[in-house]
């Protein structure tokens, strides 16, 4: 009961700054997520119209054979007993998000959110205006509600994949700015702030991330400086910067120094895309713009990697990648195909978590109503 009263406080609260400046902290936003997931997809698509899009909606619960239209409210305008088709798949009318598209002989139709398809939804005697957002409760608990972008959006139950059989929310195509600070006063570390800042909008559609991801992706770009080189000042990173060929020849790499980890997160590999698009070699990760750049570009294809990998591990969730991420960035991926990864016990990613503290995304956006598929 706590749980659910700490939730409607934090959308409360998110809700009235979103009416005074139009903006949200991430790192706020990301705890309202990681509270409400776990209380399944009924309360999140009830706090998220109650909190951030009140409108008239349709839940339809499989299991139970219920309709409910709720009001702007959150009020139970009609509850009814339905029909409904067997199967979350899309073809069969199944789980995930429509928009109400009128209704024949008391068989209500819906417009899938994944390709606009009208599909049958189910029957029953609902008065339900045209365009209204319309929930089908998956009957498998491999599906889920979340939220996301500031949306509501439906998918894997463990971490974002595509299925092609199911009516899964598609990838957000909204790009815009967002400000990114830090508390630390280390004007390298303003400027390594501000690059990821300043190619927010080109490295989401560069590296095709949405929102959420990048600003997840930001978060542990700025931590990870903690645990790799001490924001740039352990004498161990000065000394590998200023003998670079000293470190390629004790690693065994001869006079060849390119295979150096280099930069302020010690990357090994710059991603191909960003030396197209911004020209930046290993040698030049010394500034901290182009150090922010590489290592945002970097994690994101481990991102993907790691959602790849979520199944052999049984911690890994949509909500807590960014904890794994480093056992990736570090190389030790048998640790997650074992799933023996502890990233809680990890000393390195307590770092991570702790300087993530020092950075602040705001998000001067507002809430991605339903609406326009």
């Amino acid at each position: 009961m706590f749980g659910k009263f700490f939730v409607r406080i934090l959308f409360a609260v998110l809700a009235l700054t979103s009416v005074a400046n139009a903006s949200y902290f991430f790192h706020s936003y990301s705890a309202i997520k990681n509270k409400l997931h776990p209380q399944g997809d009924v309360a999140v698509i009830q706090y998220y119209h109650n909190a951030l899009a009140p409108i008239n909606y349709v839940i339809v619960d499989k299991r139970a054979n219920t309709a409910i239209l709720f009001g702007p409210q959150g009020q139970v305008l009609q509850e009814i007993r339905v029909q409904v088709f067997a199967g979350d798949e899309l073809g069969k009318g199944g789980a995930g998000i429509y928009l109400s598209a009128g209704e024949h002989d008391k068989v209500h139709f819906g417009q899938a959110q994944k390709d606009g398809s009208i599909r049958g939804l189910f029957r029953g005697s609902l008065q339900v205006p045209a365009n209204t957002p319309v929930y089908v409760i998956p009957q498998n608990s491999e599906h889920r509600f979340r939220l996301r972008n500031y949306g509501i959006s439906f998918g894997a139950d463990k971490v974002l994949k595509n299925r092609s059989a199911f009516n899964y929310s598609p990838a957000s195509k909204t790009f815009h700015q967002s400000k990114l600070t830090t508390t630390l006063e280390d004007p390298f570390l303003r400027r390594y702030v501000k690059a990821l800042q300043d190619e927010k909008v080109n490295l989401m559609k560069l590296l095709q991330l949405d929102n959420d991801d990048y600003n997840m992706l930001a978060e542990f770009s700025f931590g990870v400086l903690s645990p790799e080189t001490n924001f740039g000042k352990s004498i161990k990173y000065r000394i590998k910067e200023a003998m670079p060929l000293l470190v390629a020849i004790l690693k065994g790499n001869g006079l060849d120094t390119e295979r150096n980890s280099q930069g302020p997160t010690q990357i090994k590999k710059i991603p191909q895309v960003i030396s197209d698009a911004y020209d930046i070699e290993k040698r030049d990760l010394k500034e901290p713009e182009n150090a922010a750049i590489a290592t945002l570009a970097f994690v994101a294809g481990q991102l993907k990697e790691l959602r790849t990998m979520a199944s052999a591990h049984p911690g890994i969730s949509e909500e807590t990648l960014q904890d794994y991420l480093y056992y990736l960035y570090n190389g030790r991926r048998n640790e997650i195909r074992t799933g023996t990864a502890s990233p809680e016990q990890n000393v390195s990613i307590r770092k991570i978590k702790s300087a993530i503290q020092q950075l602040k995304i705001e998000e001067g956006v507002e809430p991605l109503l339903l609406s326009r598929f």
